[in-house]
């Protein structure tokens, strides 16, 4: 049976933001190609008066790189090379858009300043690249969804130079900082989070906080519809409980790897 992905995301502003009058600076974007599941989120610098279009416009240039590279299916070669140049291309693609967009605000590209975490899977394996400071969680194949136990960090935060810094995609050498994961092993389920959900999604050991992703885990595979369930995700992100613990930005992309079709 062929393998179909449960794709869900949602962007939902902090309550910082929201107070402040301010837009969501993260964006997402997902889409399934050739069996393959591509994930992007993107967190636009708080310090950059421009960073929510940033951050829209890298997730979707990266998003449309991954698509034509990955057209043809996952990659025959298992070589980590294969992964970096093609990542390599999808940055340097989300890059240049950024520097037209700012060149056509005649803006510096530091004012679209924008993290980009993405991830392709399949059924033969998971690719994840990391420029920031998103965090990517991923689920074994061979798990248990009822006991949630087995979750595993597959892109951890970056931190730049100094305190509370991290990666911005505007940087001139922002492609030197860009980070490779590669597992040969499938996983059933990926979730990508940006920054302003940190404190709930990881433990004091900087591992996947088990009860934050045992009832995700539960609500992706038990949703029957994708515009239903990323509704239902927003609320959740928007949540009190959610926002007492964070006032910043929350993103979350989901994907699961089911083996019966569902409603798109």
């Amino acid at each position: 049976m062929l393998t179909r992905w449960r794709l869900l995301g949602a962007s939902v502003t902090g309550t910082s933001h929201t107070k402040s009058g301010q837009p969501c600076q993260d964006a997402h974007a997902y889409r399934e190609v050739a069996g393959c599941a591509l994930m992007v989120v993107a967190d636009g610098a708080g310090s950059a008066e421009r960073s929510a279009e940033g951050a829209q416009c890298a997730s979707q240039a990266a998003l449309t790189a991954l698509t034509r590279a990955l057209a043809g299916g996952w990659p025959a070669a298992r070589d980590a090379d294969v992964w970096r140049d093609l990542f390599a291309a999808a940055y340097a693609s989300a890059k240049a858009e950024l520097e037209t967009l700012a060149a056509a605000a005649g803006l510096p590209a530091r004012a679209f300043a924008t993290t980009l975490l993405c991830a392709a899977l399949s059924d033969q394996g998971l690719a994840v690249a990391q420029l920031g400071d998103g965090v990517a969680a991923a689920f074994a194949a061979n798990s248990n969804p009822n006991n949630g136990g087995d979750w595993f960090l597959a892109a951890q935060p970056q931190r730049g130079e100094y305190a509370n810094e991290t990666y911005f995609l505007s940087q001139a050498d922002a492609l030197q900082h860009m980070e490779i994961a590669i597992y040969s092993e499938p996983v059933r389920a990926l979730a990508l989070m940006t920054d302003g959900l940190l404190r709930l999604v990881l433990n004091s050991q900087r591992q996947p906080h088990e009860p934050f992703f045992r009832p995700l885990l539960t609500f992706g595979v038990e949703v029957d519809d994708a515009a239903q369930g990323n509704g239902q995700l927003a609320g959740f992100l928007a949540s009190e409980r959610v926002c007492a613990r964070t006032d910043d930005d929350k993103t979350v992309v989901l994907a699961l790897r089911l083996p019966e079709g569902w409603a798109a």
